[in-house]
């Protein structure tokens, strides 16, 4: 199976090495091109036609994601996969919803990036376990119409955020410690994470601080 696959990065050296992993695998016969982040996507699709978009993001936020949308547009058959070196549990949904086909991380293993392109190739998607996790919980709540989080869940949240105790937290919004500790820990079942560094990380990530 020929692919026309086009991978965009700055880092030459990834590239490179990311090239002698996609042609050591016999189940598919790749023909790469490379170009920065900053390429002219119109442009590139119009010369290359790719089967295939191996991708990083600038960042993780709305415009990185219009970018996916703008490639969805330009060439609906092209299949898009984001490798990068973000790992926020938040960045599998938006880029899911964007319209991208999978997520790969650039710490992943020669046999997981393998295994991720062949299924993307293949018409499925590819999102590493905890992201798949997000992403399958972002689905749910987005057939029922539900937010993530709860109103007084993001409240604690942001409180979290700003270094305040449980205890803080409680006297702040006149509620018992015990009711703040099951909110923190339905908080981190929501949002995929174990510890205070990652609720951290998560109220940033949902643009709530």
């Amino acid at each position: 199976m020929k692919v026309k696959t086009i991978i965009s990065d700055n880092q030459p050296v990834l590239i490179e090495g990311l090239k002698q992993v996609l042609c050591s695998d016999d189940r598919f016969e790749f023909h790469v091109s490379a170009c920065s982040l900053d390429v002219n996507w119109s442009d590139a699709i119009h010369h290359y036609q790719p089967d295939l978009i191996i991708m990083e993001l600038k960042t993780p936020d709305a415009d990185s994601f219009q970018v996916i949308r703008h490639l969805r547009k330009l060439n609906p058959g092209a299949r898009i996969c984001i490798f990068t070196r973000f790992e926020q549990s938040s960045l599998a949904p938006q880029v899911s919803k964007a319209g991208a086909h999978g997520l790969l991380l650039k710490t992943a293993t020669i046999e997981e990036l393998r295994e991720g392109i062949s299924q993307i190739l293949t018409d499925k998607v590819y999102f590493p376990f905890a992201f798949e996790k997000a992403r399958a919980h972002s689905d749910e709540t987005s057939n029922t119409g539900e937010p993530l989080l709860t109103k007084r869940e993001v409240q604690i949240l942001q409180l979290i955020s700003k270094a305040m105790s449980n205890k803080q937290i409680a006297s702040q919004l006149f509620i018992s410690y015990q009711t703040v500790s099951v909110h923190r820990k339905n908080i981190m079942r929501k949002l995929g994470v174990s510890n205070t560094a990652g609720l951290v990380r998560a109220a940033y990530d949902h643009c709530l601080v």
